[in-house]
């Protein structure tokens, strides 16, 4: 409720501003999206806990209920509890919370100089015939989503390659490194060739960050292949996808041509993280709204942020410029309901030369009000079952 207040309070200096343009023009989401945002991350944070949690088992098992447990009711946290939890991996301890292997050692720490550079292009120009070279890059194709591709030599035999999408680059690139390590004949010397450092940060982690399992079947591939023999050790590199002489650039051309051909649906918004769930709702409540006011024409549609006149009248960092740059862009574009709900004893003018004479509000009663907070409960209850009202589509644009 703490963003509606906020939105309250800043309107009440814009006069009789309407509420449902103030949520685009401020980037702050109403508050039924809020609460679904809410529940999401609530979701989450339940399913992350150990399944022998208090709070997983006590809607199955709760020796202190009244009830019988044949009943089943139904309540909150039933309601939040999906029916079969995610694979769950312990964390490491925070002191342990980076892998290490004395058989393993990681290049991408040296910085890149001109010496680093021309070492790193001899050891890929001139590759021993028992060394596997395994090398990681994004395919060069329209994104998001991302392509990401492998290729595993063996001294200068292409071995194994093939490619991986993803809506994340990150996901897309650690996806390619762990399927280049399923290969069922690795041997000898592992040497890894990173394009970039983005992966260096979540590689070795063991404690707690968005890719953990994908981290954890890395370390898991790198620790099965390093047991087999003491001899076995493993190196990591940073590369250039732009330095020449690097081999199989023809399969790359091919993996690419491959991948813009392939239709890959983005993931649908039960899929997407809490905060772009949010994002696509807000988008797609803006495409159903009816925008003929004025107030729209200086509204873009919500990409999480304010639009930029108004990111620009911020950075001036002066309430009376932000306060005119938002009286500006409504004009008289409000709507009486909001008047009447929220300032009924200000004393507006209702009356708009644009809109023509409104109609006379309905008086407020005790029973409207207790149907509104009925519904309010209903949906915290059950966030899931709330569906906004259907609006009037926007009028063709001449």
């Amino acid at each position: 409720m703490a963003q509606n207040d906020a939105v309250r309070k800043m309107s009440g200096a814009f006069k009789t501003t309407p509420i449902v343009p103030l949520h685009y023009l401020m980037a702050i989401p109403p508050i039924p999206l809020t609460i679904s945002k809410l529940t999401s991350v609530f979701r989450l944070r339940i399913q992350r806990l150990p399944p022998s949690t208090l709070i997983h088992t006590i809607t199955t098992y709760n020796p202190a209920a009244d009830w019988h447990l044949s009943l089943h009711p139904s309540t909150c946290l039933s309601r939040l509890l999906p029916d079969s939890f995610p694979p769950f991996l312990y964390p490491s301890p925070t002191y342990e919370s980076f892998w290490t292997h004395p058989q393993v050692r990681d290049n991408t720490v040296i910085a890149l100089s001109r010496e680093s550079k021309e070492a790193t292009k001899t050891i890929i120009q001139q590759p021993p015939y028992d060394t596997f070279h395994l090398f990681i890059r994004i395919l060069t194709i329209p994104s998001p989503p991302f392509a990401a591709s492998f290729l595993l030599f063996k001294g200068q035999t292409l071995v194994h390659h093939s490619a991986t999408r993803d809506a994340d680059r990150l996901c897309a690139l650690l996806m390619a490194l762990c399927n280049g390590l399923t290969y069922a004949s690795l041997s000898n010397h592992i040497r890894i060739f990173l394009p970039d450092l983005s992966l260096k940060p979540y590689l070795f982690r063991s404690h707690k960050h968005s890719y953990l399992n994908l981290s954890h079947a890395f370390q898991s591939a790198l620790s099965a292949f390093l047991s087999i023999d003491p001899l076995h050790h493993v190196d990591l590199f940073r590369y250039s996808i732009k330095w020449s002489g690097l081999l199989g650039m023809a399969t790359i051309d091919s993996l690419s041509e491959e991948q813009q051909t392939i239709i890959f649906l983005l993931p649908p918004p039960s899929l997407l993280n809490p905060k772009a769930r949010l994002l696509q709702m807000m988008q797609d409540q803006f495409d159903l709204l009816r925008r003929d006011s004025c107030i729209w024409q200086s509204i873009i549609r919500p990409d999480g942020k304010p639009p930029p006149f108004i990111q620009g009248a911020i950075s001036w960092k002066d309430r009376r410029t932000f306060s005119s740059a938002v009286q500006l862009a409504f004009d008289h574009a409000f709507t009486i309901t909001y008047s009447d709900i929220f300032r009924a004893n200000a004393g507006d003018n209702p009356y708009c030369p644009e809109h023509g004479t409104p109609q006379p509000p309905s008086p407020s009663s005790p029973a409207l009000e207790q149907l509104r907070f009925d519904r309010l409960m209903a949906q915290l209850h059950d966030p899931w079952a709330f569906r906004p009202p259907s609006l009037s589509p926007s009028p063709p644009s001449s």
